[in-house]
């Protein structure tokens, strides 16, 4: 199984949402990714090309920590939706090494 068929599996099975940092600059293939606080779900950014780093500045809606590296060829969880996050969407950071950072989002819906 190679490796992407393996993180679709995931995504279908455990209610992680995976992002792929898709280059060097921080460009992701989701913008936004809407999930749901309910369904506990969360996201798994996996860096395709370059390490990157995730920052949520302006806070948080997961369990896990607001800033954070994604190494290359590897995945990172956010862990799971916060019960106390507002529904909105949430605006994060993504910088890679030949920069500038994007600013995706994530949409948190009941």
């Amino acid at each position: 199984m190679t490796q992407q068929s393996t993180l679709d599996q995931v995504t279908k099975t455990t209610g992680t949402q995976v992002v792929h940092i898709t280059d060097d600059k921080g460009q992701v293939d989701k913008d936004p990714v809407t999930l749901h606080k309910k369904l506990k779900e969360e996201v798994a950014w996996h860096a395709d090309k370059a390490d990157s780093t995730i920052d949520f500045t302006d806070g948080s809606p997961f369990t896990g920590p607001v800033s954070f590296p994604v190494p290359k060829g590897k995945s990172v969880p956010s862990g799971p939706v916060r019960d106390d996050a507002e529904l909105k969407t949430y605006k994060y950071t993504v910088t890679g090494p030949s920069g500038p950072p994007n600013d995706p989002g994530v949409i948190i819906q009941n």
